[in-house]
C-alpha cells in the first residue's frame, strides 16, 4: 500500500510540474514584443490559397503558442498589389527563441490589382467583421480554399456578381452564390448554360480556342488544378479541377476561348496540393 501511495504521489508532482504554454494573439504578442515577424509573398502558391508566408520568431525562454486567428487582415507596402484576409486559423508553436516560416491560408481582397510575389511586404491590419468575417468562417469551415472561395471574397469587396461565383463544382458554386446573396439581401442570379465565362459546363461554344496539354505523375491522391492565369497572376478560369486526382500518370488536354480572352499574355499553371508545379506562358496570337 506504502508503494502505491508514493508512485500516486510522484505522478501528481511530475503532471503538476509540467510547465503550462501560454497561446498569444499575434498582434498582442507583437505589441509585447514577445515575438518578431515579417510577412511576405508566397509565389509558390495562387492567390486564394497561400498567398502569404510568416517568417516568426519567439523571443522569450519559454515555448509559447501564436494564434493567427481567421479573419486576420494583411495590407501590402504597394498600391498595385491586393492585401490578403486570413481564411483558416493557424496556431504557431514555438519552442524557447524558435525561428519558423510557415504559409498562411488567405485569399485576396482587392479583385483589379495583381496578387502578390516574393518581394511583396505586408504589415498586420485589422480584423475582418460583419459579413467578411462571416463568409471567412464559412470558407474554412467547407475547406474551400479554391477559386469559389476567393470569387466569394472578391463578391463583398469588389461587387463581383453572383453569377461569376462559379466553377467546376456546380454543387459548391450554388451554395456560394446562396450564401453571399442571402448575406446582400440580393436575388440569385439565373443560371445561363450558354454563357461560356461563367458557366463551366459549356464546351462547345468555343469561337476560337487554345489548346494544349498536360502530362504529370502524382504518388498519391492529390488535389488538382489547372488554371488559366493572368499577367497579373489572378486566376481567370479554371481549365480542370479534381480535389482528388488518383494517383498515377494522368494526360490532360485543355482548351479556351481567345474571343473571352483576349489579352496578350496568359499563363496555364499545373497546381499540386496549392503548389504551383508548372506555368507555361502563353502569347497568344490574333488572326
Amino acid at each position: 500500500m506504502k508503494k502505491l501511495i508514493l508512485l500516486f504521489i510522484a505522478g501528481v508532482t511530475l503532471s503538476a510540474s509540467k510547465p503550462v504554454i501560454t497561446t498569444y494573439d499575434i498582434k498582442t504578442a507583437l505589441e509585447k514584443k514577445i515575438i518578431e515577424c515579417k510577412f511576405k509573398g508566397n509565389s509558390n502558391s495562387p492567390h486564394y490559397y497561400q498567398p502569404i508566408e510568416i517568417n516568426i520568431t519567439n523571443l522569450t525562454k519559454k515555448s509559447i503558442n501564436i494564434r493567427v486567428p481567421n479573419g486576420q487582415m494583411f495590407i501590402t507596402d504597394s498600391t498595385d498589389t491586393q492585401d490578403v484576409i486570413i481564411t483558416q486559423e493557424e496556431l504557431i508553436a514555438l519552442s524557447p527563441q524558435q525561428n519558423d516560416l510557415k504559409p498562411l491560408f488567405a485569399m485576396c481582397t482587392q479583385q483589379n490589382k495583381s496578387a502578390s510575389n516574393e518581394s511583396t511586404i505586408y504589415s498586420i491590419g485589422n480584423q475582418a467583421t460583419s459579413s467578411l468575417g462571416e463568409l471567412t468562417k464559412e470558407i474554412e469551415k467547407n475547406k474551400s480554399f479554391n477559386t469559389l472561395g476567393q470569387y466569394s471574397v472578391w463578391a463583398l469587396t469588389d461587387d463581383l456578381p453572383l453569377e461569376e461565383i462559379n466553377g467546376f463544382d456546380e454543387k459548391e458554386a450554388i451554395h456560394y452564390q446562396k450564401y453571399i446573396a442571402n448575406l446582400l439581401d440580393i436575388p440569385l442570379p439565373i443560371n445561363q448554360p450558354e454563357d461560356y465565362k461563367n458557366y463551366y459546363e459549356t464546351t462547345t461554344t468555343l469561337h476560337r480556342s487554345i489548346v494544349g496539354k498536360f502530362e504529370y505523375k502524382i504518388h498519391k491522391s492529390s488535389n488538382i488544378t489547372i488554371g488559366l492565369f493572368n499577367d497579373q497572376d489572378i486566376i481567370v478560369r479554371e481549365l480542370y479541377n479534381n480535389p482528388s486526382q488518383k494517383a498515377g500518370e494522368h494526360l490532360f488536354k485543355y482548351a479556351f476561348d481567345l474571343a473571352t480572352y483576349q489579352d496578350p499574355k496568359y499563363y496555364v499553371r499545373l497546381i499540386i496540393n496549392g503548389n504551383i508545379k508548372v506555368n507555361l506562358k502563353m502569347e497568344p496570337r490574333k488572326s
